[in-house]
């Protein structure tokens, strides 16, 4: 067996006993989603969540509905800023006069974000959400 043969030979083994890590591609994390979740007075919630890249860096808004009349109002409820490391995008957030910290992690592809969230002034519960992407949607032209 020639040298480079058994070279090959050796990481193909080490890959598949785990030594050596094989790099998948990073998660995309941009996109529209839309969040579950328990608020910390108990309530469970449904928003949208905007995740848009910035560079290195990614916005984060969370948009809450109502109903005023018979018009939708769109609010963004808590705005934040983060960062991704492999397939974990942590983000801190303000959300009225309070902020927090929100990491998610990426599932498997197509898969929703799950994540767990907590708020500087909420006697150290930590809370769990689910974002869900939306599909990609082009209006047709008309």
């Amino acid at each position: 067996m020639t040298r480079a043969r058994r070279f090959a030979v050796g990481i193909i083994a080490l890959v598949a006993i785990g030594v050596v890590p094989v790099f998948a591609a990073e998660p995309v994390f941009e996109g529209v989603y839309i969040a579950h979740g328990i608020d910390s007075d108990g309530t469970h919630y449904r928003r949208a969540v905007n995740i848009e890249r910035d560079g290195d860096k990614f916005a984060v808004t969370w948009v809450s509905a109502r109903i005023v009349g018979e018009a939708i109002v769109l609010e963004p409820s808590w705005v934040g800023v983060g960062i991704a490391i492999g397939d974990t995008l942590s983000v801190g957030f303000v959300a009225g006069d309070t902020f927090g910290i929100i990491v998610y992690r990426a599932g498997a592809d197509g898969q929703p974000l799950s994540g767990r969230w907590a708020l500087a002034d909420d006697d150290g519960v930590v809370h769990s959400e689910t974002l869900t992407r939306l599909p990609d949607v082009v209006p047709e032209s008309t």
